[in-house]
């Protein structure tokens, strides 16, 4: 039994296929998985559709595609801007529709004034943009011989029917939560910074590194950002009741203040330091930060919790490094922009301290709504 699975493999193997691609299709579970479910929410609503003898029934199959998302959350959101779009556009596309009827020879006027009428709605509230498509289709697509009201009744139960399947397959086929999400890009976010922490460390102790703090930053924000749009479909999933689990609103803002910290460092740090007895307690410092950051972020993935002591006692001896720095006169002798850059990188340290404590305080909030 156990040589099955390399069995099977070499079969793979043999009718040409070569072990780099298979073990690229292997790492793309997540890929697989929305594909299937999205395959099957296209086949669930044309079923469907046809059962129901919905005249544009592909409405609902384009609908399927469209709204399955990664996430429930995501798929909720999207369903949710369609089903409002479509009823919104079908509405006012009635009532042109109506118009149109009754003075045919203004066909065009009517059309564009509806037209600019929607899209300036969906300028305003982007969750209207398919207002204007659904309205322009009821007005010169091939619903026209229906009777407006009709024509718009069956334009929203065919995106409803897509709804309905397209959030049916998401919620039971390979189901993904939006809070799965949320722990990615935290996690992703932490690790950029842990990163950008040790970097700042190996330069204080006069270490060659090539590394490129501004990537890390601008991989940082749109990690932030991307935060910030799955915590939104968490949101959405527990206001729906179909998920349970919730993460603080007061995560991405810690995240942002450590960000805010790293790049205060990075400012005191942009020549070389000042005040050379201070940099290597510093630079143990900032290894340290980077560790216990990490493991912050690995709690968030069920990860054991992070050590507190040593962190503390990495602390107190920074703490004890400056108090000397000061006891013994270190800073007088400095220029007044030196003296800055090194109080400058004191206060950044000691700022990111306690944001690391909040960050711990954030993530066992997680943890804990989770357990």
């Amino acid at each position: 039994m156990p040589e099955a699975a390399p069995n099977t493999w070499r079969r793979f193997v043999a009718v040409g296929l070569p072990r780099s691609a298979l073990a690229a299709a292997a790492s793309r579970q997540t890929e697989w998985r929305h594909a299937i479910r999205v395959s099957c929410a296209v086949v669930a609503a044309y079923a469907l559709a046809t059962l129901l003898r919905l005249p544009q029934g592909y409405w609902a199959v384009f609908t399927a595609v469209i709204i399955v998302q990664s996430s429930l959350g995501a798929t909720i959101t999207a369903s949710i801007e369609r089903l409002m779009g479509t009823a919104v556009g079908a509405a006012v596309g009635a009532g042109a529709a109506m118009l149109h009827a009754r003075w045919p020879e203004a066909g065009g006027p009517i059309l564009a004034v509806t037209a600019a009428l929607l899209a300036f709605l969906a300028a305003v509230r982007p969750a209207f943009k398919v207002a204007p498509i659904t309205a322009v289709i009821m007005l010169i697509g091939t619903t026209t011989h229906l009777d407006p009201l009709v024509a718009a009744f069956l334009r929203v139960a065919e995106i409803t029917v897509g709804n309905v399947v397209g959030i049916a397959a998401t919620l039971l086929i390979f189901p993904a939560r939006a809070h799965g999400s949320v722990v990615k890009q935290a996690t992703r976010t932490a690790d950029l910074l842990a990163e950008v922490l040790d970097h700042y460390a190996r330069k204080l102790r006069g270490e060659a590194t090539d590394f490129e703090p501004r990537d890390h930053y601008d991989a940082t924000l749109k990690a932030l950002a991307s935060l910030q749009t799955a915590m939104a479909e968490a949101d959405r999933e527990s206001a729906t009741r179909l998920s349970d689990q919730s993460v603080t609103d007061a995560l991405p803002r810690t995240l942002w203040r450590l960000r805010n910290d790293c790049v205060m460092i990075g400012r005191a740090l942009r020549e070389t330091l000042p005040a050379p007895g201070l940099a290597p307690p510093a630079a143990t410092m900032l290894t340290a930060c980077a560790g216990f950051l990490r493991a912050c972020a690995a709690l968030l993935a069920d990860g054991p919790r992070p050590d507190r002591i040593a962190f503390a006692q990495a602390h107190q001896a920074f703490q004890t490094a400056v108090e000397t720095l000061r006891e013994t006169g270190g800073t007088r002798a400095l220029a007044f922009d030196d003296a800055a850059r090194v109080f400058g990188l004191v206060f950044s340290i000691e700022n990111l301290f306690g944001n690391l404590g909040d960050f711990e305080e954030r993530v066992e909030e997680t943890a804990g709504k989770r357990g």
